[in-house]
């Protein structure tokens, strides 16, 4: 079964939109970049997801004892760089669960899913056929839409597709296009 998350939620109504939508995972940038968002708006629209959906907020260069105060709202850090080992056990002995970014280069992690992305949010796709092989749940991102999703699934068998731009109009989460991916991936998972 692979689990989806839709990155880059910036306002009440891409939560509202979320809650209707209900993807496993609902992404906050805190990262620099066009849907960061504070650590306090983080947590006040985490706080207002529903049961079952999961709060990831995504860095770049972490701060722990930032972090920390994001517990218990938000319990899932995503590191959009590859992670030494010690900030991830920093994170786990926090109570987060890590979702560590890695490479052809740096193919091994020790967090919870090992994340490979084109490029940082760029909406840019992987070429899904030639992923190193990694020691963690692979997480998946980089140009996935309802369109391309199914695919990526058959060839790489992520755990966790996620999708971010590509799932927005004029700079805004299209309604159509969150509902349209996460039921390709639901789809995915039926036909399994």
């Amino acid at each position: 079964m692979t689990a989806v998350k839709v990155c880059g939620l910036m306002t009440q109504a891409d939560v509202n939109l979320v809650n209707r939508v209900h993807p496993d995972y609902a992404g906050f940038v805190l990262a620099a970049g066009r849907h960061q968002v504070s650590q306090r708006r983080a947590m006040a629209l985490a706080a207002g997801l529903e049961a079952g959906i999961t709060p990831v907020a995504v860095v770049v260069e972490p701060d722990t004892a930032e972090l920390a105060k994001l517990f218990p709202i938000i319990t899932t850090i995503q590191l959009h760089r590859p992670a030494d080992p010690p900030l991830v056990a920093a994170l786990h002995a926090l109570g987060f669960d890590v979702f560590a970014r890695v490479n052809a280069e740096q193919p091994l992690t020790t967090a919870d899913m090992a994340l490979m992305d084109a490029g940082d949010g760029s909406g840019q796709t992987l070429d899904w056929h030639h992923l190193p092989a990694t020691n963690r749940p692979l997480m998946l991102a980089g140009g996935l839409d309802a369109a391309n999703v199914q695919d990526a699934i058959a060839c790489a068998q992520p755990a966790l597709v996620d999708a971010s731009s590509r799932l927005e109009t004029n700079g805004r989460k299209d309604a159509t296009k969150v509902h349209a991916f996460v039921a390709a991936v639901r789809e995915t998972e039926r036909n399994v």
